[in-house]
C-alpha cells in the first residue's frame, strides 16, 4: 500500500525548493518596491494670489433679548416647546436656550 513512500531525503528536497522559490519571490518583490523611490513625484505649482484688500471689521449687530413671556399666541408657545423637547432628546440634563422664534408664512 505505501511502497512508494515519499523518504525523508525526498521531503527535504521538497522544503528546500519551496523555501527557495518563496525567498526568491521574496527578493524580487524588495528589488521591486525599492524602484519606486525614483518613480518622480508630482510638480505642486504654487499660484500666488494678488494681496487682497483687508476686509472691513464687522459691525456687531446689537440684538433685543429674547422673552419666552412675550409669547402670545398659544401655537408659538406650543411650536417653541415641542422645538425644545425635540433639541434635547433623550438627554436629560440637555441645556437648550431659545434665542428667537418667529411664524413663518
Amino acid at each position: 500500500m505505501f511502497k512508494d513512500a515519499i523518504t525523508l531525503m525526498i521531503a527535504l528536497e521538497i522544503t528546500l525548493i519551496s523555501m527557495l522559490v518563496v525567498f526568491t519571490i521574496l527578493a524580487i518583490l524588495a528589488f521591486v518596491l525599492s524602484l519606486f523611490k525614483y518613480i518622480p513625484a508630482e510638480k505642486v505649482v504654487e499660484i500666488k494670489k494678488a494681496t487682497p484688500a483687508p476686509t472691513p471689521t464687522p459691525k456687531k449687530v446689537e440684538r433685543e433679548k429674547f422673552d419666552p413671556s412675550k409669547i402670545t399666541s398659544e401655537e408659538m408657545r406650543v411650536a417653541m416647546m415641542v422645538a425644545c423637547i425635540e433639541a434635547a432628546g433623550e438627554d436629560k440634563d440637555a441645556n437648550i436656550r431659545v434665542v428667537g422664534i418667529k411664524e413663518l408664512n
